[in-house]
C-alpha cells in the first residue's frame, strides 16, 4: 500500500510595532491561504511594545491559531524573531512582516515548494514588492528600489542576497534551531542569508510568492530605512560575523549594475538624480551610525 505524503506543518511568526491599521488584514491573508501540501500549526504574534490596539484587533480574529504576545517593552525584530526561531512547533517557520500584504492565496505554498529541490535548502524567501509609487519622492525612491530588484530577478535566478527579503521568509526547523542572531544586528534577513551559506546550507528565493510593502513616504523615513539596508551599513556590520563571503555574494558585475542605472534614468532622470544625491551625501555617515545603531532610528512611520 503507498503511504501517503505527510503535510509539512507551518508555523507563522510576526513581530509587529503599532500595526493596528494593518494586523487583521495580514492575519486574514495568512488564513486564507491555499493549504497544498501543508497544514498550518500556529499564528505567532509578537507585539514589540505596541502601544496601540494591535494586540486587541489580532485578538477580534476567532481562530484556534492565532497566539498573541503581548510585550510592553520595546527589544527590536531581531529580538522577536530570535523569539520566533526557539519558540515554533511546526516543520518550517515562516516569517511576515506586520506592514505586509499577500498577493494571493499560493504564498505559503510556493515558499514550501522551494524545500523540495533540495535537502540542504534551509532557508527560503519570497519576492518582496512596492505599492505603485505616487508622489515625486516615492518615484525618486522607487529609481532605486529599480536596480534592487534587477539585481534580484537577474542574478542567478533570484538565488542571492538580493533575493532574501526579511518582509518574506521561511527556514526549516533544522536551521532556524541552529541560528541565533547577536542583538547588535539590524538587518536580520541578511544574518540569516549568510549563516545558511556559512553552515554549508542553500538559499533559494521563491519569485511567485509575491508581497506588497509601502515605499516611505519621506526623506526622513527613507533615511532610516537605507542606514539599515544599504550594502554599504551590512558590508560594515557582516565582514566582521562573515569575511569575503559577504563581498562575494553582494557583487554585482559593474556592466549590469550601470545598464540598471542607465534604464531607470531613461524612466525617471529626475528621480534618480536626486536618490544619487541623497545616497552621495549619506556615503560619510554609514560607518558613522552603522556602530552607534538606535533602535529608535530604524522605525519608519510613513510606511505603516
Amino acid at each position: 500500500m503507498r503511504k501517503e505524503k505527510q503535510l509539512v506543518k507551518i508555523s507563522i511568526g510576526i513581530s509587529a510595532l503599532n500595526e493596528e491599521k494593518n494586523i487583521k488584514n495580514i492575519i486574514c491573508d495568512i488564513l486564507s491561504q491555499e493549504r497544498v501540501g501543508w497544514e498550518l500549526v500556529e499564528i505567532l504574534l509578537y507585539c514589540d511594545g505596541c502601544t496601540d490596539t494591535t494586540a486587541a484587533q489580532a485578538e477580534s480574529i476567532k481562530s484556534r491559531y492565532i497566539k498573541v504576545f503581548d510585550n510592553k517593552q520595546r527589544k527590536g525584530k531581531v529580538y522577536r524573531v530570535n523569539q520566533m526561531l526557539k519558540g515554533f512547533d511546526g516543520d518550517v517557520l515562516v516569517i511576515f512582516d506586520a506592514d505586509i500584504r499577500l498577493k494571493d492565496k499560493k504564498i505559503i505554498s510556493n515558499l514550501v515548494t522551494q524545500f523540495n529541490f533540495d535537502s540542504d535548502v534551509m532557508l527560503v524567501g519570497g519576492n518582496s514588492r512596492v505599492y505603485t509609487p505616487s508622489s515625486f519622492f516615492q518615484k525618486a525612491i522607487f529609481t532605486s528600489y529599480y536596480v534592487y530588484f534587477k539585481s534580484r530577478d537577474t542574478l542567478r535566478g533570484g538565488h542571492n542576497a538580493f533575493g532574501c527579503t526579511g518582509a518574506c521568509l521561511a527556514l526549516r526547523r533544522e536551521f532556524a534551531r541552529k541560528v541565533h542572531i547577536p542583538v547588535n544586528i539590524i538587518s536580520e534577513d541578511t544574518f540569516l542569508y549568510f549563516s545558511c551559506l556559512k553552515m554549508g546550507y542553500k538559499f533559494r528565493h521563491a519569485k511567485d510568492a509575491i508581497v506588497y510593502y509601502k515605499l516611505a513616504g519621506s526623506l526622513r523615513d527613507f533615511l532610516k530605512q537605507i542606514f539599515r539596508t544599504h550594502p554599504e551599513s551590512v558590508h560594515l556590520i557582516f565582514r566582521q560575523h562573515f569575511g569575503d563571503l559577504v563581498d562575494k555574494e553582494y557583487h554585482r558585475p559593474i556592466g549590469f549594475y550601470l545598464r540598471a542605472i542607465l534604464e531607470v534614468f531613461i524612466k525617471n532622470p529626475l528621480g534618480t538624480l536626486y536618490m544619487i544625491i541623497v545616497k552621495v551625501a549619506c556615503k560619510p555617515f554609514f560607518p558613522i551610525l552603522s556602530k552607534k545603531y538606535k533602535l529608535d532610528w530604524y522605525t519608519a512611520d510613513s510606511t505603516k
